[in-house]
């Protein structure tokens, strides 16, 4: 294990568990394209300031998730948006990106069962949010919602984007989903020896097999966003790809 090692697998985790994409990282640290992907698969020395801006992200990204939590409770209704700008401005410069929102808004709406998610589109127009967001807190995305039901991409886009009612087979299978996540969250936590508090995070597909075989069928990213959020409830943790 080297220090590269922990540094690679605690970017990629925390990148995925507050929802940021690698071009955002990128655009935030002024960096070029490609600079994260080289780092989370150990090709390249990470980055000064990496480690800062994850840990600001993260904070922002669970206080927002605690507020969201509340007005869910209150309303039984989250409001999240399409555009950058408009999280600037519902969250009063303290957080700059829509699709970190969305991650709190999902976190929130599972926390809260039955609460009702919208996206505010830059021209008011609101759209069902609660797959898209609930999705993302579990670091699925596209692919990975195509894959795990089996669909074409262009309908599992449509339930992403609001365009289509989630079928109810779908939702339900999205609870289910949300309770695994749930579940291995604890597991990876129960894993950790005090001692020498590591998170193991696993790589690839099949590492994921070979370790958790009853979490397999898991989309990887989730997974990894499991781990981060496992190191999150161990203090000093920390987040070591598996070797291989």
């Amino acid at each position: 294990m080297t220090i590269h090692d922990v540094d690679a697998a605690q970017v990629r985790c925390t990148r995925l568990s507050v929802g940021v994409r690698e071009v955002e990282v990128e655009r935030l640290l002024d960096l070029d394209a490609g600079a994260v992907a080289a780092w989370e698969e150990r090709r390249a020395p990470i980055a000064d300031g990496v480690a800062e801006l994850l840990e600001d992200l993260t904070a922002v990204a669970a206080a927002e998730t605690v507020r969201l939590i509340e007005h869910a409770s209150q309303t039984g209704q989250i409001e999240t948006f399409a555009e950058d700008l408009d999280v600037v401005a519902a969250t009063a410069g303290r957080m700059s990106l829509a699709s970190m929102h969305r991650v709190c808004a999902g976190r929130a709406a599972i926390a809260v069962p039955d609460t009702r998610v919208v996206v505010r589109e830059a021209d008011g127009e609101a759209r069902d949010g609660w797959t898209v967001c609930v999705t993302a807190a579990c670091g699925m995305g596209l692919g990975q919602v195509h894959k795990w039901f089996d669909v074409p991409r262009r309908l599992a886009q449509y339930w992403l984007n609001g365009a289509r009612p989630t079928p109810p087979g779908v939702l339900a299978e999205l609870r289910e989903i949300t309770e695994a996540v749930r579940v291995h969250i604890d597991e990876l936590a129960a894993a950790v020896d005090g001692d020498d508090p590591i998170v193991w995070v696993c790589a690839t597909e099949e590492q994921m097999e070979a370790q958790w075989p009853a979490h397999a069928d898991l989309p990887l990213p989730t997974h990894q966003v499991c781990a981060a959020r496992a190191a999150a409830a161990v203090e000093g943790a920390r987040l070591v790809f598996l070797p291989g």
